[in-house]
């Protein structure tokens, strides 16, 4: 398992979305706005990617079959004990607004990870949760 992308400055994520955009424009003949609508659904609008805040990794190969190898497996076991969960997940996109990101990890703190599993929370429905009971 290797951290293929971790802090991000605002330039670097400007780059990623205009390059996404780019290659959806040349490769499958979108229109500029097409291209964009697409490639924010993946990639955060530079200044609102979790990667600006050094919290966020991708690991590996940032590939959808990420989820078909032993790594995946064992950060679904084991990635609480460190602090970190999945961020995007399948069954939230409706939550989050993001597609599935098996690769991408946010870390939120042990107890948090830990209470966000047992929940069954992504990150936005683990803070209203604390809203709900009162925590700041």
């Amino acid at each position: 398992m290797w951290v293929c992308s971790g802090y991000r400055s605002v330039e670097d994520q400007e780059d990623i979305l205009a390059r996404e955009i780019r290659l959806h424009m040349q490769n499958d003949g979108m229109s500029q706005e097409e291209a964009q609508e697409l490639s924010l659904r993946t990639i955060a609008r530079p200044g609102y990617s979790e990667h600006h805040t050094g919290l966020a990794v991708d690991l590996n190969d940032v590939s959808d079959n990420f989820e078909e190898t032993e790594a995946y497996r064992w950060l679904q076991a084991h990635s609480a004990d460190y602090g970190f969960v999945q961020r995007y997940r399948q069954d939230k996109v409706d939550i989050t607004g993001i597609d599935n990101e098996s690769w991408h990890y946010r870390y939120v703190g042990v107890e948090h990870a830990q209470e966000m599993n047992r929940l069954d929370l992504c990150l936005e429905e683990y803070v209203e949760y604390l809203k709900e009971q009162g925590v700041r």
